[in-house]
């Protein structure tokens, strides 16, 4: 895979061309979460979008492939990566999804470089300002997840302000050990043994030899008045299980040009395991900020006609 070469890290990427000559949609740059890798986004996603958009994936620093450089996990110092990184493939003006912690870049990117985004989608992204505590105890499924994850090796303190965060460490110990076979869903098992388990080794590798945990308790600069400034089109997509809902209804009432849309029967990780539902949706709002004829229900059409995975753990 090629590597972008940037002033302050060399970050992995991936192009996808679109389908057709000209693509109606432009560019989309795909940011994926914490603890994951460009890999996120299968063909199941970026399959339908290339109908519309040519695509950019990338690992962020010290995922995936990109390098692991001590320090500089903010989301400002993210946003400046994805700002280089724009720079060095020559893309002036995107599209941009994020997921998680990725769609948080992207606002912040999109605030501070209005000129060169077209639109952002955010894919279930928590905002510390809008929603301070990420308690399990208060993610409605959690009485239906405990005992799940429990049996999966994973015990964890519900009232823990940051529990999302501690909740992805646990998954990659139990991936990186002997004692889950359970599918969780970033984290899966390895048909090739634990030790194959690369982004659980990586995400553990981060806590132990950067600054991340404390780089991400950082301002990240995404206060209520900043969301306000945004006048870009804004499509939030989240899982009608998930358990950053607050933060989803909080940017309706502060984003001027905010659209919310809710994946039915789907939590947190609905990108991997309700693929065909993000991309129905991202094709439609994508279309919609093109103003061109172009064929969306052959499109959509097509994809239904696949079966979307039902995996143990598609509402999570």
């Amino acid at each position: 895979m090629p590597v972008a070469r940037l002033p302050t890290v060399s970050l992995n990427y991936l192009r996808f061309p679109s389908r057709t000559d000209t693509p109606p949609g432009g560019d989309l740059v795909l940011v994926h979460g914490l603890a994951a890798s460009l890999g996120f986004w299968h063909l199941g996603i970026v399959r339908p979008l290339s109908w519309l958009c040519r695509l950019t994936a990338y690992d962020l620093r010290g995922h995936g492939r990109s390098e692991l450089p001590a320090t500089g996990y903010s989301i400002p110092r993210m946003a400046d990566d994805l700002a280089a990184l724009l720079d060095h493939l020559g893309l002036e003006r995107v599209h941009l999804l994020g997921h998680s912690f990725g769609g948080a870049i992207a606002l912040l990117f999109a605030h501070r470089h209005p000129e060169r985004v077209r639109s952002v989608i955010v894919a279930d992204t928590r905002l510390r300002a809008l929603q301070p505590y990420h308690r399990l105890r208060d993610w409605s499924d959690w009485p239906h997840w405990r005992p799940i994850l429990r049996r999966a090796g994973i015990e964890l303190n519900d009232s823990e302000p940051e529990g999302g965060y501690e909740l992805l460490v646990a998954m990659a110990r139990a991936q990186t050990g002997e004692a889950s076979a359970l599918p969780l869903p970033l984290f899966p098992p390895s048909t090739g043994g634990a030790r194959r388990n690369g982004s659980a080794h990586r995400w553990l590798r981060l806590q132990e030899v950067t600054s991340i945990k404390q780089d991400l308790q950082a301002p990240d600069g995404l206060v209520p008045q900043v969301l306000q400034e945004i006048r870009l089109p804004v499509l939030g997509l989240y899982g009608e299980n998930s358990p950053v809902m607050p933060t989803a209804r909080a940017l309706r009432r502060l984003c001027p040009h905010y659209d919310l849309h809710l994946i039915r029967h789907a939590g947190h990780f609905f990108p991997l395991t309700r693929p065909r539902r993000l991309a129905h949706a991202t094709l439609r709002f994508l279309a919609a900020q093109t103003g061109l004829p172009i064929r969306l229900e052959q499109i959509i059409d097509g994809i239904d006609h696949d079966r979307e995975p039902q995996p143990l753990f598609a509402a999570f």
